[in-house]
């Protein structure tokens, strides 16, 4: 008589043997999970990290984004200042004094566009090489040349001390900000920036820095030049009639300008009044 053991095992043997010698069904099934784990494990992984990288630009981002509501305590105001910001983030400044005023517009502008102010005055000082690198060289030299720098240096010591206390003002909101913002938390572009030149550093912002722009404007303004040197060689032959239909004046009554007429400014540096029309 069989053991029946021993043909339970004989069974169990031969159910499990493949005769072409191929991996059992249990083994396939194995092999096809461990590569299925291994696949999904992968794919989260890089999920992960990818999240994790779009985490940090978007926080890189966003942190150098102005505050849009709440208050700041900002050194060097003299009493409150009101920012208002509409649907498309336009700023409108409320201030009681001339001082408050400019120095709350500096702030303004350093939250909204510091980059872009760092990189003009770059421009106005002939300066781009210490952004760039020496690709700018040549252009910093025709800047040079131009002198706007040393041109706004001459103007601010030449300015009256209220205006120059209006630069001066503006220059402290500037640097307000700056103070307690630093490299790609001023802009997202000074992290670019530090990709290739880490060991630049942002300067505190000059009253002259303000006026030396304003001579890069009026160069960048300068197209009708052609027009104003022929009409001051028509002055010569012309009445001032005949350069009048020439040259009529601006449109105002069909084009009328946003802030129509301002008050002077008193001695006591109040906000000057506006009057509309």
């Amino acid at each position: 008589m069989s053991d029946p053991s021993h043909r339970a095992r004989a069974t169990r043997s031969a159910h499990t043997a493949d005769p072409a010698g191929e991996p059992a069904p249990s083994r396939r099934r194995s092999l096809g999970r461990t590569i299925g784990l291994s696949v999904f494990g992968f794919v989260a992984a890089v999920t992960v990290v990818a999240l994790i990288a779009a985490g940090v630009v978007l926080w890189r981002v966003q942190r150098s984004f102005p505050q849009l509501d709440g208050g700041i305590d900002v050194a060097g105001l003299e009493q409150e200042v009101t920012v208002y910001r509409d649907e498309l983030g336009i700023p409108t400044v409320v201030a009681e004094n001339t001082h408050d005023l400019f120095a709350a517009q500096g702030y303004v502008h350093a939250q909204d566009r510091f980059w872009e102010m760092d990189f003009r005055r770059h421009v106005t000082s002939g300066r781009l090489s210490e952004l760039f690198g020496a690709s700018q060289l040549g252009t910093d030299r025709f800047l040079r040349t131009l002198g706007w720098h040393g041109i706004a240096e001459a103007e601010f010591d030449a300015l009256d001390d209220r205006t120059r206390g209006y630069y001066e003002a503006y220059a402290e909101g500037v640097n307000a900000y700056l103070a307690d913002h630093d490299g790609s938390a001023v802009s997202l572009e000074y992290g670019v920036l530090a990709l290739q030149n880490s060991e630049y550093e942002i300067e505190p912002w000059t009253p002259v820095d303000s006026i030396a722009w304003l001579k890069a404007m009026a160069w960048d303004l300068r197209t009708n030049i052609e027009d104003e040197t022929a009409r001051a060689l028509l002055a010569q032959s012309r009445t001032p009639e005949e350069i009048a239909e020439l040259y009529p004046d601006y449109p105002f009554d069909a084009n009328p300008v946003i802030v129509p007429t301002l008050t002077e400014v008193g001695d006591d540096a109040s906000v000057a009044p506006i009057e509309q029309n």
